[in-house]
């Protein structure tokens, strides 16, 4: 298998954070038209979305999408060495967040999250995260947050091409290609990518040694191995500037042996679990942009399959067929109004489901309207209603106001907030799992409020922005598998509050022909469960792998064709469990790259890029009782032909 990805790779073989203007300063209207899945701002006034810059973008072509994220953004995630990697924004759980492709969320519908260690950003352009609900724009499960995965239209005129090879500790490899062919009008890319960890780290057991009686004695991760390809296919078709066709097709093979924990991997070295999951995804459509009414049809497949220990009697599949249209009119100046729908059929084939489950249909209807005032208030409204067969979706509603407090030539302020409705529908395993599924439980059902400023600076030499956001979420009828004695079941158990306060900043100087970036982000998450079906010890208390205190900071300095950056990661305690024990000691992590860009000439370019991690070699968990690499290394090497 390995022989034949490698020569896929071949065969296919035959993106600094830059200050804007004062006037797009202004502008609150961020379209990004140029990037295909996300038109994520201008509906969303109040709403508090980041996108990733394309130079921490670019460090970050070798890894997974929880490895972005936790060094550009204060976002937490529970994690083992590679395998599985969960995401928790403001304190939700990981079925809270969707991660949109297109218009396909492809949490899976079965567990209802993500493995996003799973994600490659070798694939993507760009990639941008909402914090707080935004089911009313993004339907089901977008309670906690969203993130959107993004690609760029490049309407490539001719042929150019990128290779990547990168090798690092423990056996990491990621072989990658990025293949664009057009003729201005016409551009197929091809995007692939073959990734190996043996993942056969050292660490600090906290297990006491048998024979010598020690503590903290050296073990090795064993049966930890990590096997992932894909190829995300682009075909566009450009008729007019505003008016084109696109289709993708992202084919993913994800293959990995379960971690085992410390005990285990120390007492019984040989236990060996497989898990293995793939995916087809399919979206594509018609997008006509290029007047005051514009209008969007689309429509999507994917197909999801996963297996453990190769026992294919139990069969974990599913199937969706997805169709959405829209219409967007800008009827003056400064005001517009969109409406769609979104339907869906999807078909499980679970061994453990109610055999009397076919399939389920869903569709959501959805309106939104901007309004800009004077050019310093802009307000938005956005209502989804959906319909799931035999099951009540609750009507989602929100609104957001921006306000332009302060404009001058060299600075603005900007004051902003948000209340949104979200909700999500429980997955199959939830409501059909035999035994323990609960065909009767409720929708979970949240509130967000949002209260945030932000303050832009821009002079020839230095350039900024400095923004906190103030949030309060309430989470009513969330779903928790209790002990039955003879089997697990599921419930609407708890009410959970979350309250806290998020502060970023990034600059950027120009001095004597060196450019740096500069960025600290910080959160303050306070999530309790405050009513609960289950007597808890830990009510009131804060919510199990949420830290209270979490920050990360980043340094990039160009100068000439070198760039170098630094990035360090703090992860406040957590505790793992509703007793007070088995709490995880806050961590620091310190990481650094260098890279350096040869210009050999006006159409071939390397980059050339290291990466050191935990290079204070910290032991530390992310996931109770599991083991974590410490210092590693990578290198890459990128070949870029235009």
């Amino acid at each position: 298998m390995r022989r034949l990805v490698y020569f896929i790779v071949i065969l296919f073989s035959g993106f600094g954070a830059s200050a804007q203007n004062t006037h797009s300063l202004q502008d609150t209207i961020v379209l990004e038209e140029v990037i295909t899945f996300g038109n994520l701002r201008k509906y969303q006034s109040g709403a508090k979305i980041e996108q990733i810059s394309s130079k921490q973008f670019e460090f970050n072509q070798d890894g997974n999408l929880e490895q972005l994220l936790s060094r550009t953004l204060p976002i937490p995630f529970k994690a083992d060495a590679g395998g599985l990697s969960t995401i928790r924004i403001r304190g939700t759980a990981p079925d809270h967040t969707s991660i949109n492709f297109g218009g396909i969320n492809i949490n899976s519908l079965t567990l209802g999250h993500s493995n996003v260690s799973n994600i490659p950003t070798y694939l993507f352009d760009k990639v941008g995260v909402q914090f707080g609900s935004s089911s009313s724009v993004n339907g089901s499960g977008s309670i906690g947050g969203a993130v959107h995965l993004g690609l760029k239209n490049n309407w490539v005129d001719g042929f150019k091409a990128k290779a990547r090879v990168s090798n690092g500790s423990f056996g990491e490899q990621l072989y990658g290609t990025k293949i664009f062919v057009g003729n201005g009008k016409f551009e197929s890319v091809t995007r692939a990518y073959y990734y190996f960890k043996k993942n056969d780290f050292k660490f600090k057991s906290t297990l006491k040694d048998f024979e010598s009686g020690e503590t903290g004695f050296t073990d090795t991760q064993k049966n930890a191995g990590i096997e992932n390809y894909g190829i995300l296919q682009e075909f566009n078709y450009r008729i007019t500037e505003n008016n084109f066709f696109i289709f993708n097709i992202w084919y993913e093979n994800n293959w990995h042996l379960v971690q085992q924990n410390m005990a285990v991997n120390y007492l019984n070295p040989e236990k060996r679990e497989e898990y293995f999951d793939n995916h087809i995804r399919i979206w594509t459509g018609y997008k006509k942009r290029d007047k005051a009414f514009k209008y969007e049809i689309n429509g999507g497949y994917v197909f999801d399959n996963a297996s453990h220990n190769n026992v294919t009697e139990d069969t974990i599949k599913t199937q969706r067929i997805i169709a959405e249209a829209f219409i967007e009119h800008d009827f003056i100046s400064n005001a517009s109004y969109k409406v769609g729908a979104k339907a869906s059929r999807i078909k499980p084939q679970v061994y453990a489901y109610s055999t009397n489950l076919e399939y389920e249909d869903r569709i959501d209807f959805y309106a939104s309207y901007y309004h800009r005032f004077f050019n310093r208030l802009t307000a938005t409204v956005n209502l989804r209603q959906g319909f799931v067969s035999d099951f009540n979706v609750p009507f989602s509603p929100s609104a957001g106001l921006n306000f332009i407090a302060l404009s001058r030539e060299k600075y603005i302020l900007n004051i902003n907030g948000n209340i949104a409705s979200s909700y999500r529908v429980p997955t199959f395993n939830d409501r059909y799992w035999v035994p323990g599924g609960n065909p009767d439980l409720k929708p979970e059902k949240g509130m967000n409020y949002e209260l945030g400023s932000s303050w832009n600076y821009c002079s020839p030499n230095v350039s900024g922005n400095i923004k906190a956001n103030l949030f309060f979420m309430n989470i009513d009828n969330w779903i928790l598998w209790k002990n039955g004695g003879a089997y697990w079941y599921a419930e609407n158990v708890q009410k959970v509050h979350s309250k806290g306060f998020e502060f970023m900043t990034d600059w950027k100087y120009k001095v004597m022909g060196l450019i740096s970036n500069l960025g600290f982000n910080y959160s303050y998450t306070n999530t309790k469960r405050v009513e609960s079906i289950n007597e808890s010890p830990a009510l009131n208390r804060q919510l199990e792998y949420v830290p209270l205190h979490a920050f990360n900071l980043y340094s990039i300095t160009t100068y000439k064709n070198w760039d170098l950056t630094f990035d360090e990661i703090y992860t406040g305690k957590q505790f793992t469990d509703e007793e007070d024990k088995n709490i995880l000691k806050a961590y620091f992590l310190l990481n650094m790259g260098l890279s350096y860009n040869w210009l050999i000439n006006s159409t071939n370019k390397i980059r050339i890029n290291g990466m050191l991690n935990n290079m204070l070699n910290t032991s530390y968990q992310s996931s109770w009782g599991y083991a974590m690499p410490g210092i590693n290394y990578k290198l890459s090497i990128t070949y870029n032909f235009n």
